[in-house]
């Protein structure tokens, strides 16, 4: 979290958005509201299924990246920036979830460069793990390192982009993952 992009698509107008060639899978977490395919010549091809919001997930390599598609609908707007002691992009416990509400709805290239904390690592962390157990991978681990995050326990290629999709709402920065 944060989305890469963000789109507004209106039924029975596809949209293609060009791509490069590293991306090899891509997944819809709401497929009554986006259907999305990769294109043999690297583009994205997305089209509305029905009204409401959908996160579009393109694999690489080590590298996620997540397009929000509202269609026939408003993109959810951004909450606003935390005041206060949170004011500052560090990421303590106390100030994660202001942070974790502020990022959900705003454009990666918006986004500040944020600094973790010890506690702002573990929230992050138990986060994750209910997320996890909420999308029943109970049985993954969820862990954070210097080169991104990594998902231990998952059975097949298929349960980690699973796994990769359930802790997104959990994870601030970029989601790149080690393998």
């Amino acid at each position: 979290m944060p989305p890469d992009a963000r789109l507004r698509l209106e039924p029975k107008q596809p949209r293609i958005e060009k791509l490069g060639p590293e991306f090899t899978v891509v997944e819809v977490d709401d497929p009554k509201v986006l259907r999305a395919e990769l294109l043999p010549s690297g583009e994205l091809l997305l089209e509305a299924v029905g009204p409401g919001v959908a996160h579009a997930f393109l694999f690489a390599r080590r590298l996620v990246r997540v397009v929000e598609v509202a269609v026939a609908a408003p993109l959810p707007a951004p909450a606003p920036a935390p005041k206060g002691t949170c004011a500052a992009p560090a990421i303590t416990e106390k100030c994660y979830p202001a942070w974790r509400e502020r990022l959900s709805h705003l454009a990666a290239a918006e986004a500040p460069q944020l600094s973790y904390e010890l506690e702002g690592i573990q929230e992050e962390a138990k986060a994750a793990g209910a997320l996890l157990a909420a999308a029943g991978l109970g049985h993954v681990q969820f862990a954070r390192s210097a080169m991104g995050v990594r998902v231990k326990g998952t059975k097949d290629a298929a349960e980690k982009r699973a796994a990769l999709r359930a802790v997104y709402g959990a994870v601030l920065g970029p989601l790149r993952f080690e393998e």
